[in-house]
């Protein structure tokens, strides 16, 4: 008869973290981490802005949605360098590159609009072009919702 001896049990991440390690030997996981890491490292307000989409040689390449952004980001690159060796625990992001650029989480759904009643009752002559009398109506609706 065999015993069975009881292991100790082990975190999850003791076991898994060296077999990634292993099978990862050019680094393709590390931007699944930067990418998790980012938020938490640069703030909600930047994170808004930016969007990690390479890291390549070291150099995390980061899209930003306009010159502005790009510009204070260029003037935090130490610190954001710094909050991302301390998260990730490593140097696997040596660099930062900021590109302008449209970011892809940003698309939103379109919203469908809303009827509204015009604030005045306007009368229109008559009109007997069905057009040109929804575009009058529209254009009265739109002028009485308008804030003074």
């Amino acid at each position: 008869m065999h015993s069975h001896r009881r292991n100790e049990l082990q975190p999850i991440a003791s076991v898994i973290s060296p077999l990634l390690q292993h099978l990862d030997t050019e680094g393709h996981f590390a931007i699944v981490r930067v990418i998790r890491a980012w938020p938490e490292v640069v703030g909600e307000t930047i994170a808004r802005h930016t969007e990690v989409v390479s890291l390549k040689f070291h150099t995390a390449v980061v899209k930003v949605s306009g010159a502005m952004w790009i510009q204070e980001l260029n003037l935090m690159r130490p610190e954001i360098l710094r909050r991302l060796r301390d998260a990730l625990a490593d140097d696997c992001v040596r660099e930062l590159r900021f590109v302008q650029g449209r970011l892809s989480r940003r698309e939103r759904p379109k919203l469908r609009p809303v009827p509204r009643r015009a604030r005045y009752a306007v009368e229109l002559p008559e009109l007997k072009d069905p057009k040109l009398r929804r575009a009058f109506e529209n254009l009265i609706e739109s002028w009485g919702r308008a804030s003074r």
